[in-house]
This record gives C-alpha cells, structure tokens and sequence, in this order.
C-alpha cells in the first residue's frame, strides 16, 4: 500500500524541532552568552565639540536666546561631558562612538568572531542633522540577537528602533519641579534615596528655579518602572530572551548627573546591563595642593615677595603634621630659574643669594626639607611649568633688568604659558619644550617623575592649535592643574566635576593661601585643615592618576567557567603602584549571581583573597603590568 505523506504534518514537526534545537542552543550556551566583555561603548551625536576627537571641553552657549532672565543663553548639552568624566572616575574602560562623524556598523560592537566586544552601550544620541543616517536597527540586532545591554539617557530616545528596545513609548519633555522617587524595589534602585535630591554643593533652589525639563514615557508591556517623577516614569528597565537588557534613564539632560542618586543608578546600570563591574569611588579622599617653591617671582615680583622656604621651616609647618595625620602635600614645583643679572635660565635648586629687596633666598635649604618630605612620603613632586615666567623676557616692553617698581611689578610677566602681559598665546611649539623640560628637569632634580601639569597662574593658551591643555597631554602628563582634567593619550578632559563626591576627590588648597607664600606668613595655619576633614583621607595625586589611566578588562573563560578581569597598569601614567597596593570595588548583579551561583573563590594574581563579603573589595598587589583576578562561582 502506498504511504501516504501528510506535508502540512511534518512540516510543522520540522518547524518543532528547529525551534527546540534552537532552544537547546540558547540553553547551551546562555551561561557563556550571559557574561559579557567589561567594556562600554558611549554613543553620541554631536555633542563633541573637537573634531579630532581628543579633547572634551563643556559645550559652549548655542547662541540661542532663552528669555529667562537667570540664564539668557540657551546653554549646550553637557551630558557627555558629564559621562566622561564619570567614566573616567570610576574607571569604567570605554570607548565612543560619534554618530556626526561615523556610519553606525554592526562591527562596531562584534568582533570577526560575531561576538560582542562590549558588555553595554550606552546611549546620548541627541537629535541633529548632523548625524550620518544612522541605522538604528542595528542597535535592536544588538540587544535582541546577541544580548549586549543598553543604557539611553534622558530625551535621547526619539528614534522609534530605540524606544522598541527600551520598551517605551516617548511623547516629549516639558518642565517640572516634581521630586523624583524609587517606585519599585529592585537591584537598580537598591539604597538609593527616595526621593532623589541635588549635591549639597549645588545651590538649594536648584531643581525649582532652573526650569529643568522632564521627560514623558509611556511604559509598553514588558518594561518595569523603576522611578517615578510625579506620575511619569523616569527610570525603567526591560529584558530580552537573548540576554540582552536596557534601562532608560530620563530626567534633564543638562542637569540630571548632579543628583547623586542619577550618578549611582547609572554605574548600576552598568553592572546590571553587563552582569559585573570593576570600579573606582572616591569617599573621604582630598588632594591637597600647594603652588610654587621655586618660582622666580617670589624674587621679582613687588607684591609677592617672600623668602624660599628653608629646610627647618619645612620640617616644622609641613612634614611633621602630614606624618602626624598620615597625609600628603601635593605640590607644583618650579625647576628652573630667570637670573636677571645674566639673562638666562638656570636650575632652581641651585640658587643661594640676597635679592635685589635685601631678603635671603636660600634654595639649596629648601631642597634639603622638599627631599626629606619626598623620601617620607608626605609630599608628592607635581610640574609647575619651566620658569613660571613669559619665555620672552626681552622683546617691548622688556623685563630684563627693568626696575623693580616698574616692568618687574607686572605679574603678567610671571605667566607662562599664556602672555598675559602682551595679551597673545605662546606657541605650541614653545609650550611642548617647556613642559617636557620642566618634566626631565624635575625628574632629575627629585627623582620621581611629574604626571601632574598646571601652568602657573593659571595663565595659558587657548586656541586649538596652541591649547594648553592638549599640548600637556601630548607632553606626557595625566592631570592638568588644580581641577582642570583628565590628560592622557586617548582624551583631554578640560575642567572636572563631582568634587567631594563618590565619583571624584575633594581638591584641597594648602592653608593659608595654597601657596608657599602663605607658610612663610603665617606656617601655623597650614596644620587647622586636619580639624577641617576630621575623616578625610589626604591622598597623593598620583594614585589619583593612577586609577584613572588603568586599563581594565573583563571576559568570561569557556574552558575554565571563570570570570576573568585583568587589571592593567600603564608603567608611566601608573607609575604610583610600582610601590604602592590598590584596590577596587567589583559589583555583581542579582541576576548574573542567581544564575551562576555565589562567588565561592577570588584569586588576584594566582592567590586566594581572604574576604568574600559583598560588595567584594578587591585587593591588587604592586607592580604595574597586568593582574588577573578570577572569580570561580
């Protein structure tokens, strides 16, 4: 008898057992698929302002006019500014990605392999014409077919593809003065204040009398509301099959990063989005910085003068209070010095004579005291510029053996890298010898190498060809100044935020003046800033710089089921953990922990680490190089 074939049968069967097939490998490999690479990717549009790409300044007023009288100009966005000083603070690695000036590419965020090479995006978009006709479904392939997560901030999220994967429904942003609150109990929004409240430092009408907008979302089946701001959501979140999760954060654009609950609810996000995170936070820390020992203009200059500090005056008012309260003294050295008399540069620390005001300047002493507090460890050694003084002593008007009351009464001409005395820039080319000489001089004279740069007097270049930060940058620093920014190979942060705060360092002026002219007036005032920050920590710039320039990463080991990170440190920028331990905080996520299991083992550099309480503080040993850390659920 002739069987017969029922078609629509089998083929539903086939259908069946693809689809089970398909399940099965999801299920195969989703423990390996959940754990993503420790690395995030910023998005954005046209928001920086550099078209090289290298330096991130605050956006400047759009020449628009707002009609509000507190602030006529319309300001520019300054959220991404705003993420990468964060990110850089908390040492999250990343990298960008400018929609003005690139074709959005799925090999952007795979590898050959098709594997994903970030653990989350997050997305500042804004909206332009910019923009090079992105294709937003790629961002929906990302999330929903390989899982990486997604993070969108504030009113970035117009284009249809982006409110599908965040599982909203955007209709605009009006303003408010509404407090926002914690509306559901969840890994996100766990210890966060209810409701959110502005950084004591911002003024107490900030929040009602800034005019901050508010951003209306419908919630779609699916998507959970975190946070509400009166009856609209402005935190949410949502999850994919394929492993992929998104969280949408709204509020202001402008101002929504100086709430601090914002800031942690976003370092949350990505260790929710990703299922881990390594990081950096700065609670209690203060750097303490003092200008100019070895300024020529202490000498010249009518109204700043004063003797150099000598070495008993050192011992007594410095070193002995900072061992007392196990501190450092961050301070911006001079190396060289302008003799008058001879018309040329000479190393500072050589000098011992009676100035032209009859005061005796006895350099040669005070290096005695500099190097004892250096071999201590109580001071750390920072660049303050070659001369702190104009490189053309000698065009008109002249400084050269001008009298006293006269030219050398000018403090213009004790300005560096911008002269401020003929009001023009010193060029590019200048400004690099100075500071890569000031540095190997410096070095030489104390032996530890200046990362830190700030250009005495704060007195500097600012076009984009002769741009005083950029250049210091390209000279080999990794910090500009009291709180002028980030420095490094891959970026210039210029200026900082979030001072005080977990996401950055307290920057402390040395009493009475932060500069060493107010020891030599009045030296007992420099030990009352310990009653000021009873609980403080008063670090040394150089570990500062040394966790912002780390070069961390995170992958999940197939062979061994192990999370691997490496943390890596720059032999130069990083130089501060040659001698010295760190540490770092690792976070996991709820779900990732519900998933694999407790972390039942951490091993930092083969050896067990004693402590398995969560939050894990993870203690790395000296050296620079590379440090694996792996955790064995």
């Amino acid at each position: 008898m002739k069987r017969k074939i029922y078609y629509p049968a089998v083929f539903l069967t086939i259908l069946l057992l693809m689809f089970i097939a398909k399940i099965n490998a999801f299920s195969k490999d989703s423990e390996t698929a959940l754990l993503k690479p420790f690395r995030v990717l910023v998005i954005i549009g046209d928001q920086w302002e550099d078209p090289a790409s290298y330096m991130v300044t605050r956006p400047k007023p759009l020449e628009k006019y707002s009609g509000y009288f507190t602030r006529p100009e319309v300001s520019g966005p300054v959220d991404f500014f705003h993420l990468m000083v964060l990110l850089k603070s908390w040492a999250i690695p990343f990298d960008v990605i400018r929609l003005d000036q690139q074709f959005l590419d799925r090999y952007m965020f795979l590898n050959m392999n098709e594997e994903p090479k970030y653990g989350t995006i997050i997305w500042d978009v804004n909206q332009s014409d910019k923009l090079l006709h992105p294709d937003y479904s790629i961002i929906q392939e990302m999330v929903q077919d390989y899982g990486i997560g997604f993070i969108a901030l504030s009113d970035r999220i117009s284009p249809p593809e982006i409110q599908s994967v965040l599982g909203l429904k955007y209709a605009g942003c009006w303003e408010s003065n509404k407090k926002m609150e914690v509306v559901s109990d969840h890994f996100l929004t766990k210890g966060l204040n209810s409701p959110f409240t502005v950084d004591d430092n911002i003024s107490p009408n900030y929040g009602s009398g800034v005019h901050m907008k508010r951003q209306q979302v419908e919630v779609l089946d699916g998507t959970f509301t975190l946070v509400r701001q009166g009856s609209f959501p402005q935190a949410t979140a949502k999850i994919f099959m394929s492993g992929g999760r998104t969280v949408w954060i709204g509020n202001d654009h402008n101002n929504m990063f100086y709430f601090q609950d914002i800031r942690t609810l976003l370092r949350r996000a990505i260790t929710w989005t990703i299922g881990y995170n390594l990081y950096k936070t700065w609670e209690n820390d203060l750097i303490m910085i003092m200008d100019d020992p070895g300024g020529a203009q202490s000498v010249y200059l009518e109204h700043w003068h004063y003797p150099e500090l000598t070495e008993d005056v050192i011992e007594k008012y410095l070193i002995k209070p900072l061992q007392e309260h196990n501190a450092i003294l961050n301070i911006n050295f001079v190396a060289g010095f302008v003799n008058d008399k001879k018309h040329m540069l000479e190393p500072t620390w050589k000098q011992n004579f009676i100035d032209e005001f009859g005061t005796k300047q006895d350099y040669i002493s005070g290096k005695r005291g500099f190097d004892k507090g250096v071999e201590l460890g109580v001071f750390e050694v920072m660049c303050h510029g070659l001369t702190h003084m104009q490189p053309d002593l000698v065009s008109s008007p002249g400084w050269y053996e001008s009298p006293l009351d006269q030219e050398r009464s000018e403090v213009g001409w004790y300005r560096e890298f911008g002269d401020t005395r003929r009001h023009k820039e010193i060029p590019a080319a200048e400004q690099l010898w100075r500071m890569k000489t000031s540095k190997e001089w410096i070095t030489e004279q104390f032996g530890v190498t200046p990362l830190e740069f700030c250009a005495g007097g704060n007195g500097i270049s600012i076009s984009y060809i002769n741009n005083t930060f950029k250049l210091a940058g390209q000279a080999g620093f990794g910090w500009c100044g009291w709180t002028q920014g980030y420095l490094g190979t891959d970026m210039v942060i210029v200026e900082w935020e979030f001072m005080g705060t977990p996401e950055s360092p307290l920057f402390v002026a040395a009493p009475p003046d932060a500069h060493d002219f107010g020891i030599t007036t009045n030296p007992e005032e420099f030990a009352t800033i310990f009653s000021k920050y009873p609980q403080g920590r008063f670090m040394g710039i150089n570990e500062f710089i040394g966790y912002l320039h780390a070069n961390n990463s995170g992958s999940w080991s197939k062979e061994e089921t192990k999370l691997m990170i490496t943390v890596d440190y720059d032999p130069h920028y990083c130089l501060y953990f040659n001698n010295h331990p760190s540490s770092w905080s690792f976070e996991l996520s709820d779900w990732l922990e519900k998933k694999m299991g407790k972390i039942s083992l951490i091993k930092v550099d083969g050896k067990a680490i004693p402590s398995l309480l969560s939050p894990f503080n993870i203690p790395v040993p000296t050296g620079t190089g590379k440090h694996k850390v792996e955790f064995v659920f």
